[in-house]
């Protein structure tokens, strides 16, 4: 690939759009799925639970997640309006028996939504994209209901940094202890991470060893 086309899968990873876009969320979905389960079943989700998502690109994960108890309400938050109507498509008959709500978010760290109104919160992959995810971070912990938990996961710095497409014009590299001192300073409880290592596809469609962190806490 040429210099050009990482730029632009970079802008791709971050937020999906044109006619290359379906295709890309297709590759995030084959390459991140196994991160994207492992978040899920961190959550510990019980009947009736209230479940945000930051990011949920194709949303093929949905049925996943709604296997897990009875009665999930779930809000997924999107950047792209692309990725919006691809898993609205993908999901048409979950969507209609299940309460799933699928919104816009403007790329801020304002998510506009009610405080103590989750008990869970998950995000994959969407870190490397907060340039001040101490932001994030107070927002998810307002949001959520007290005993409510946060399931971050990503991919360790030290790995992507090494990948061709991962332009510092839009990614931003966080260290997992920063994170976790982040954490417990917002206020943050029992924060714990869990290491995994996964052969899985990567972006450029080649297989690799990947090492990965889900990283949670409880409000």
């Amino acid at each position: 690939m040429e210099q050009n086309d990482y730029e632009e899968l970079a802008c791709q990873l971050r937020c999906p759009e044109g006619e290359k876009g379906e295709q890309v969320a297709e590759i995030m979905f084959e390459s991140n799925c196994k991160m994207i389960f492992k978040t899920i079943d961190r959550l510990q989700i019980e009947d009736c639970d209230n479940i945000l998502e930051l990011g949920f690109g194709s949303g093929k994960h949905f049925p996943y997640l709604f296997q897990k108890a009875k009665n999930i309400h779930y809000c997924g938050l999107e950047i792209s309006p692309l990725m919006i109507d691809f898993a609205t498509k993908l999901n048409q008959d979950l969507i209609q028996r299940e309460n799933i709500s699928l919104k816009l978010s403007d790329n801020s760290s304002s998510l506009q939504l009610k405080n103590n109104s989750f008990k869970h919160c998950f995000s994959v992959n969407t870190v490397y994209f907060w340039e001040e995810p101490h932001k994030y971070l107070q927002e998810i912990y307002r949001i959520l209901q007290t005993g409510g938990s946060l399931a971050l996961s990503y991919i360790k710095e030290d790995f992507v940094l090494k990948q061709p497409f991962a332009k510092p014009e839009v990614f931003h590299f966080h260290r997992t202890d920063w994170l976790i001192r982040i954490m417990k300073n917002i206020g943050y409880s029992s924060v714990e991470q869990w290491q995994y290592i996964e052969n899985t596809p990567n972006k450029l469609g080649e297989n690799v060893v990947r090492p990965f962190i889900v990283l949670k806490g409880f409000k």
